[in-house]
């Protein structure tokens, strides 16, 4: 479970992320974290992943305050960051090894994970290369079996279908499906908003550093006028980004 209260986070050059954000998030949930473009979706993830500070709130991971204890919530999370940094000197196998030996895993736990991971996403014939001679797709599976290499209870994903194909799109969403079913929490920021109302069982879009919208999936989707994601999020967005691109304007 996620518990978020009143949370608060200004960077040092004034801009101030989140606004009084508080959210929950159950058991075997997969909440879609949807937003614009600076509207503190990734803030967010990175302080409930204890890998970035907040000025004011509360935030729980499964019972644990994030502030006072961020190593146990490491322990228990599983992130897939936006804007990755992996050792591009490293193989893929040596960087499970390094992975799995952090989170204390077995040594034969982490061959089997990973070796799982490289045959379901098609990726088992790049093990042995630097990481960053291989493609930007195989990279992300690569980051993807990184996170979930140690069965975490919490999962992070923001934008984590960045390079993949088609075929890995479907495995990732059917998996995500299967580790919420397995009582997994799921957070979970992207823009393909046809794929999150797919998956996610809550939705919560955020705006400008606010929640503006906290429901679950089938409440939404009975609200008066609902048709879909995507028209909710333009109606939303219609007053504060009325744009509209016109060829003649761009070209002529």
């Amino acid at each position: 479970m996620i518990s978020v209260s009143n949370l608060n986070k200004t960077y040092p050059n004034g801009v101030q992320a989140l606004k009084n954000v508080s959210f929950e998030i159950s058991k075997g949930d997969i909440c879609g974290y949807i937003g614009t473009n600076g509207a503190g979706k990734s803030t967010t993830v990175k302080i409930i992943s204890g890998s970035l500070n907040f000025d004011s709130g509360k935030v729980r991971v499964n019972g644990i305050d994030v502030k006072e204890k961020p190593v146990e919530v490491k322990r228990i999370t599983g992130f897939v960051p936006e804007l990755p940094n992996m050792f591009n000197s490293l193989t893929p196998l040596e960087f499970f090894d390094f992975v799995g030996k952090i989170r204390e895993l077995d040594s034969n736990i982490i061959l089997r994970r990973y070796s799982y991971f490289a045959e379901l996403f098609d990726f088992k014939n790049y093990l042995n290369l630097p990481i960053g001679k291989i493609s930007k797709g195989n990279r992300q599976k690569i980051l993807i079996t990184s996170s979930l290499i140690h069965n975490p209870d919490i999962i992070l994903f923001d934008e984590p279908l960045s390079g993949l194909d088609a075929n890995s799109i479907i495995l990732f969403q059917d998996m995500t499906e299967e580790l919420a079913r397995k009582g997994k929490t799921v957070l979970y920021c992207s823009h393909l908003l046809d794929m999150i109302e797919k998956i996610s069982s809550k939705i919560i879009i955020i705006e400008n550093g606010s929640i503006i919208i906290d429901k679950p999936v089938n409440e939404l989707s009975n609200t008066e006028g609902y048709s879909n994601l995507e028209n909710l999020f333009r109606d939303l967005n219609r007053d504060s980004e009325s744009k509209k691109f016109v060829y003649k304007d761009a070209f002529e």
